[in-house]
């Protein structure tokens, strides 16, 4: 969660036909940013016209124009605002007109609403300000520990010591064994990559990484939840990658494909995961498990590309 003690200088447009929500969003944003609404995709592009805004947020459904057309039509006209759909249904949906559109930020209506996770993306989205686990825990969030994974080995030893400090600590480390599992061979056997690039090392091979090839792993918790932070510093994978990726898992079209699969498990398996990448040097892996069934509903979809 982030601490801001005075206005940040944001402009946001939110975007909803529902007044009930645009009226909270407001409520809640307006502490921190400058905040307009718009209850319609026609207006809220009447307000584009007359004011440089640099977030919209827009629900998905609403008559007329939908909300990724809207989005769509923004970043067109105003290819410096950055965008976000907030919805109430289930996202993988629309995780193919999200890929048509790069909208790689889905927040979902949860009940009750987390406000603590619309702070940290709508924050991350304005600033670039988007590494590190702590930044997705709340103000009482504590990092367990932290380690440097130099080989294949090492991989396996910290993912079975997190998960035996999960279980000591909170007696439940839920599917975090498959999904730290996934997100640790792709960043040992997928993101090193040659020249031309090619993957440059052959799965499930002992590997003993090269000192800029190692990864940085940490681990934490506050009261609602636990996470963990997984990091390359190769900055190999793009936004339009994870959306093909997922697109083919969830329509099915990408079963037997060689990649993409530890991608659509950690974001199945885990309550909350985030993909911040920093292009040709960084990709930071951050997954997230609550406590307990607090907030009801679907899982979002949180990439984000500087």
């Amino acid at each position: 969660m982030v601490k801001v003690t005075e206005k940040l200088p944001y402009n946001i447009l939110i975007v909803d036909d529902e007044k009930a929500i645009r009226m909270m969003l407001l409520d809640y944003l307006e502490t921190k940013y400058m905040v307009d609404t718009a209850e319609t995709g026609e207006m809220a592009l009447e307000a584009l016209k007359s004011k440089k805004y640099d977030l919209v947020i827009s629900d998905v459904n609403m008559p007329r124009m939908s909300g990724p057309d809207l989005l769509k039509n923004v970043r067109t006209l105003y290819p410096g605002t950055k965008t976000a759909l907030i919805t109430a249904y289930n996202v993988d949906e629309y995780i193919s007109i999200a890929k048509d559109g790069l909208l790689t930020n889905i927040i979902p209506k949860t009940v009750p609403f987390n406000f603590s996770e619309l702070d940290t993306i709508v924050y991350g989205l304005l600033t670039g300000d988007i590494f590190g686990l702590p930044k997705y825990m709340l103000e009482d969030g504590m990092v367990l520990d932290t380690y440097t994974i130099k080989s294949s080995r090492e991989a396996r030893e910290v993912r079975e010591k997190i998960i035996e400090l999960f279980n000591e600590k909170f007696g439940t480390s839920g599917d975090m064994k498959l999904i730290l599992d996934e997100v640790l061979t792709n960043a040992i056997y997928h993101a090193p990559v040659h020249d031309d690039g090619t993957e440059k090392y052959e799965e499930f091979t002992d590997v003993e990484l090269q000192p800029n090839e190692y990864i940085y792993l940490e681990c934490g918790y506050d009261r609602e939840k636990y996470g963990v932070s997984v990091t390359d510093f190769q900055g190999k994978l793009t936004k339009e990658t994870v959306l093909y990726k997922i697109d083919r898992q969830i329509t099915g079209e990408g079963l037997l494909d060689d990649s993409g699969r530890g991608i659509h498990m950690s974001r199945l398996f885990a309550d909350r995961m985030v993909i911040n990448i920093d292009p040709n040097k960084k990709t930071e892996v951050i997954l997230i498990n609550y406590f307990a069934n607090k907030y009801r509903g679907y899982k979002p979809l949180y990439i984000n590309e500087l």
